[in-house]
C-alpha cells in the first residue's frame, strides 16, 4: 500500500469507480484554532473519501482495523463478493479494485467491529473487459434485506438495508456517507442513473445505507 504524503493528501481525493466519482462533502476536516500558548502536536485525521476538493488532513496514523472484512453477501440479490482493504494512492485517488465482481472497503475509516460510525465499500458496477458486476444489481435491493459481511477473526455481522438512493454525483453527501461517528452502519456504493458513452461516465452513484443488526 502506497504511503500518503501530505503532498497527496492536499491534492483532490477521489474514488474512482467505472465512469463515475464522489463529490465534495460540505466542510474539510479542519484544524486546531491559533493559540498563544505552545501546543503539543496532534495526529491528523484519516483522509476522508471526496472528490473536487482539497483535503487538509495528511497520512492517517491510526492501524488498520483488527475487523477487516472479507466478503459481502445480499442473497435476495444474488450478491456474493470478496472484499479487499483499499486507502488512497499516491496521486491522491482512492484504490479500488479493477474487477466489479470485487469490492473495496475503505480501510481508514470504520471496520465491522466498530461500534460507531460507517462501514465503506464500493466497487465498479461494471468493465470494458470483465463486464457487468454484482453491484448492478444493488438498485433493486429493498429496505429490510439483510447484508451479510464476513470478517476476519469474527462472527458474520449482519445489517439492515435502510435506503436505497440515487444521488446525482455533484450531489453526494460524501461527508455523511464517510461519517467514523454515529449510529455503526454499512454502506455500499457503485455507479448507476444514464449512460454518457462519449465521456464514459455515469450521472448518478447508487448508495445502500444499512444499520448494523447483530
Amino acid at each position: 500500500m502506497t504511503r500518503i504524503t501530505r503532498a497527496a493528501a492536499a491534492a483532490l481525493l477521489m474514488l474512482v469507480l467505472t465512469g463515475c466519482s464522489l463529490p465534495a462533502p460540505s466542510g474539510g476536516s479542519g484544524q486546531p484554532a491559533p493559540s498563544l500558548t505552545p501546543m503539543a502536536p496532534t495526529p491528523d485525521p484519516a483522509p476522508t473519501a471526496a472528490v473536487d476538493v482539497p483535503i487538509v488532513s495528511s497520512a492517517p496514523t491510526t492501524a488498520p482495523a483488527a475487523q477487516v472484512p472479507t466478503r459481502v453477501r445480499v442473497d435476495a440479490a444474488a450478491i456474493d463478493m470478496p472484499v479487499v482493504p483499499v486507502g488512497v494512492q499516491s496521486d491522491g485517488q482512492m484504490e479500488l479494485p479493477v474487477e466489479p465482481s470485487v469490492a473495496g472497503w475503505y480501510r481508514f475509516g470504520p471496520d465491522p467491529g466498530s461500534t460507531a460510525g460507517r462501514v465503506v465499500m464500493a466497487a465498479h458496477v461494471d468493465s470494458r473487459v470483465y463486464g457487468l458486476g454484482p453491484l448492478a444489481r444493488l438498485r433493486d435491493v429493498a429496505p429490510g434485506t439483510e447484508i451479510v459481511v464476513d470478517v476476519s477473526g469474527g462472527e458474520p455481522v449482519r445489517y439492515a438495508v435502510q435506503s436505497i438512493t440515487y444521488y446525482p454525483r455533484s450531489a453526494l453527501p460524501t461527508d455523511i456517507l464517510f461519517a467514523r461517528t454515529g449510529e455503526a452502519a454499512l454502506v455500499l456504493i457503485t455507479c448507476g442513473g444514464s449512460f454518457d458513452p462519449v465521456n464514459r461516465s455515469y450521472s448518478d452513484n447508487v448508495v445502500a445505507v444499512a444499520t448494523r443488526v447483530s
